[in-house]
Parts: C-alpha cells; structure tokens; sequence
C-alpha cells in the first residue's frame, strides 16, 4: 500500500481540487508523453508470444494467446475510440524537484487509503517490464482457457476482464527516462459515448476528460514549492483553506478535518 501520494500542479487546479472536491482524469493518448500506452502494449505482445508447454492445453492455449493479441492490437488502433482509458497521475515522491519544474509551483498531498481509488504504480526498469507482462499475460491466458473449457470452447465474459487488465498493465509501463516521478496512476476506462465525458482546451484543441469526485478528508497537505515570494504564497493559501473550511463547513462529515501548508525545502535560487 502507498503511503503518502503527491499531485503536483498549478495554483489553478490546487484551488479547484479543494473547492470541488474532485479530479480530472484525462484521455491516456493526451498525456504528455506521445508514446503513453505504446511501449507498454509492446511488451505485453511480446509476452503473449511466449512458447507454450503444457501438452494437454496447447492448442486452448495457443488460440488465446493469439486471440488475446489480436484483441489488444484491435483496442490500440480501434476500440480504444470506443472505451478509453482515463488517467490521473500521482507521486510517491515529495518535495521532488523535477516534479516542482515540470507540473507547477505546487503539490496536494493525498492519503490514498482515504482517496479509496483504483492506484496502479508505474514500472520504468527492463526487467520490471518484461516480469510484469510475463505474469499479467500467463495469468490473462491461462484464465480466459479455464473459462473457454467451461464453455465448450466458446469465449465468455471472463475473456473481457482478463484484456481490460492486460490494458491496466500497459498502461503503467513508462519509459525509464520518467523513473525519478516514481508515478502512480488512478486509471478508469470509460465506454463512449458516455454523460461522464468533459472537455477542457489546450493547444488549440479539446482534451477529453472525466470526473472523479474525492472525500475532503483525502487533502492531508498543501506543498508550496519554490518560488519568488513562497512566504507569501504559503500565507495566502493557509487563509483560503481556513475561509474554504469555514464557508463549506456544513457540507462536510469532519469539519475539524486540518490541511496543512508546507513550504518546499528547496531553495528557490537552485531553479
């Protein structure tokens, strides 16, 4: 279980994130990183092709590792339109500087047991990779055969899980370059067309994204990071926490609930 989670980002989404009491769980394919999800289904394909010697399974076997491949390479280029994946990215790592320079001057720091979402940790090293699309794909293959000689051969809705959860598995391996972000992904899948879907803009077009409404007693911190005047930044955000608390008390279970503001112990000449 992780202990503490951090969201680095702006001073716009901090205000928002405490006022509403939600995230926004964005479209994996407008990350960031235009490779999201690629390197990932790569190496649960490789994993599918891995020689099978169980004699009495073999050809259940080979026809579903072959079926299951199909099915990711179909839902990479097609279906993914149809159900995307929704991602919003947290950190194991406070008081990070990279993360101070690449999402913003600050950081809400969550506890995840509270936040009671589905947390997927991120894998960056080779051999992490491989082992995790190892044992993601045996269990998905050996699963879906089991449900397959239940049904006479036919594939079922067990089938469905089983590649929805080779998809969880791409979707936490990154390229080892991010390892310092030490990343942990809230992820949802979303059927289309769907109430939930929203749009903001960026760069001249629309990114799609959801909603994910949090308890108020999630917010364990505010981390101010380094900046000009981080005093003051850390004096006005303690007064809208104290005049947000006091406005809205009535619309939460634990009024006495306490988010604390910490300045960042980064010098801010080191940017």
């Amino acid at each position: 279980m992780f202990k503490n989670l951090f969201h680095y980002t702006d001073v716009g989404a901090v205000r928002s994130i405490l006022e509403k009491c939600e995230l926004w769980l964005t479209d994996i394919r407008f990350l960031n990183d235009s490779q999201e999800l690629n390197e990932g289904v790569s190496y649960v394909l490789e994993a599918l092709k891995a020689d099978i010697y169980d004699g009495s399974l073999v050809e259940h076997l080979v026809s579903t590792q072959e079926m299951l491949s199909s099915n990711i390479r179909n839902h990479v280029s097609h279906y993914i339109n149809i159900e995307p994946t929704f991602v919003c990215s947290f950190s194991e790592a406070g008081d990070q500087l990279s993360q101070w320079r690449a999402y913003g001057d600050y950081a809400i720091e969550f506890d995840p047991e509270v936040l009671d979402l589905d947390l997927f940790k991120c894998i960056y090293d080779a051999e992490g990779k491989r082992r995790e699309a190892k044992d993601i794909t045996s269990s998905a293959v050996y699963g879906v055969v089991a449900e397959r000689l239940d049904n006479q051969g036919a594939f079922g809705p067990e089938s469905e899980r089983y590649l929805q959860a080779l998809v969880r598995a791409a979707s936490t391996i990154k390229d080892q370059s991010f390892h310092e972000e030490r990343e942990v992904r809230c992820l949802v899948d979303v059927h289309l067309p769907s109430d939930s879907l929203d749009f903001r803009e960026k760069s001249g077009m629309l990114v799609p994204y959801i909603i994910e409404k949090i308890p108020f007693e999630a917010i364990k911190a505010v981390h101010v990071g380094p900046m000009r005047n981080q005093e003051l930044a850390c004096t006005a955000m303690k007064a809208f926490i104290l005049t947000l608390r006091h406005k809205r008390i009535s619309e939460y279970a634990h009024a006495d609930h306490k988010i604390n503001v910490i300045m960042s112990k980064i010098p801010y000449r080191s940017l």
